[in-house]
């Protein structure tokens, strides 16, 4: 069988057991826990009271009027309902339901648990293996999903920019900071669309990213990369049909994730702030929003759960007009009204799976 072939069907039907690989050594889950616990603390507890007194903040968050509290939950609402999307955008025949569960059990993993990254991968085969997708078309959907998560995350503090050049924070900075980030997303585009047309363009684009990557892995003394170019190939073959038919739902579905997420962080600004006589813009609400969430990068703590936060309130503080009571009360609000909920969701969504695949088997 050619290795750009598709599995038979007999080769497909593997266990969740299987799917789902060993969990982390007691050892190193015990020091991904202390690293990512010490990040938090540090964060919650060193740097975020800094800005403002957490019992203040808490106070204007709970002192919101009835009306602003029915804006946020509505928006949280939305944010959770939008979330799904981005896995029906990839697999439209997937019902809503699945969609829902996969999208919220990958976010309970990654975000809630030290080295998640390692288990949520294998977990969404499993739980796609169930809804009759196959290991290719599951490789394709999830590849998809983590580089649009990405350009998405990008594109955030760029529309921020514009926004703030469009109500007259004009300066020579922001425009070249406009140029560069939409040359680059044209970069992006040219390299996909290379990417889909083209097997050869593919594998030479791997080649070089791995003579790049091995650049680095020698002064860390790890094992050379290997085969880059024909996993890049197999990948442009799993994902040639998807992107080239539904890029245009996969961007859309990732944006509105995005948008809904920020909505409750504006919402929240608003309410907050809606007897001051001066107050964050949109403009600059977007902008604080997009350079925070680049956070999530980098890999301190799962979801940049405080690091995040941390930024955020400073950039509330220090370019939003905010008051450090108001900025720490509308992070405080967002990060509840968005993590806590697909905390919860995720596990439950979790839980009722194994339960139904158990009865199956």
């Amino acid at each position: 069988m050619s290795p750009l072939e598709d599995p038979s069907p007999e080769t497909q039907q593997t266990t969740i057991e299987e799917l789902i690989p060993d969990a982390p050594s007691r050892r190193r889950q015990v020091i991904l826990t202390t690293l990512t616990v010490a990040a938090i603390a540090i964060v919650l507890f060193g740097i975020l009271p800094q800005f403002g007194d957490f019992e203040k903040a808490t106070d204007a968050a709970l002192d919101l009027p009835p009306h602003w509290l029915l804006a946020l939950l509505v928006a949280a609402v939305l944010s959770i309902i939008v979330y799904a999307t981005q896995w029906i955008a990839v697999l439209p025949e997937l019902r809503y339901r699945a969609a829902f569960s996969v999208a919220n059990t990958s976010f309970m993993i990654s975000n809630g648990i030290p080295g998640g990254g390692a288990i949520v991968l294998p977990t969404q085969y499993a739980m796609l293996a169930d809804e009759d997708v196959d290991r290719t078309r599951a490789t394709a959907a999830t590849g998809v999903n983590a580089l649009w998560n990405i350009l998405a995350t990008l594109l955030m503090p760029l529309v921020g920019v514009c926004f703030l050049v469009g109500t007259g924070n004009s300066t020579p900075t922001w425009w070249l900071t406009i140029a560069l980030g939409f040359a680059g997303f044209a970069l992006v585009g040219l390299l996909l669309r290379g990417l889909v047309r083209s097997v050869e363009v593919a594998r030479r684009f791997g080649v070089m990213a791995e003579r790049v990557a091995n650049v680095f892995l020698r002064m860390f003394k790890r094992n050379r990369a290997r085969g880059w170019g024909e996993v890049l190939v197999r990948f442009r073959e799993s994902t040639h049909g998807l992107l080239s038919t539904r890029w245009l739902q996969i961007s859309a579905a990732h944006v509105a994730i995005q948008l809904t997420q920020f909505a409750v962080l504006d919402i929240a600004l608003e309410g907050l702030q809606r007897d001051n006589a001066r107050s964050t813009t949109f403009a600059t609400a977007l902008f604080a929003f997009g350079m925070a969430r680049l956070g999530t990068f980098i890999p301190i703590s799962p979801g940049g759960l405080g690091t995040v936060d941390g930024a955020l309130t400073a950039l509330l503080v220090s370019a939003g007009n905010a008051t450090a009571a108001d900025a720490l009360a509308a992070v405080l609000i967002w990060r509840t009204l968005t993590f806590l909920p697909g905390m919860v969701l995720g596990a439950g969504s979790f839980l009722l799976w194994r339960r139904r695949s158990a009865s199956v088997t």
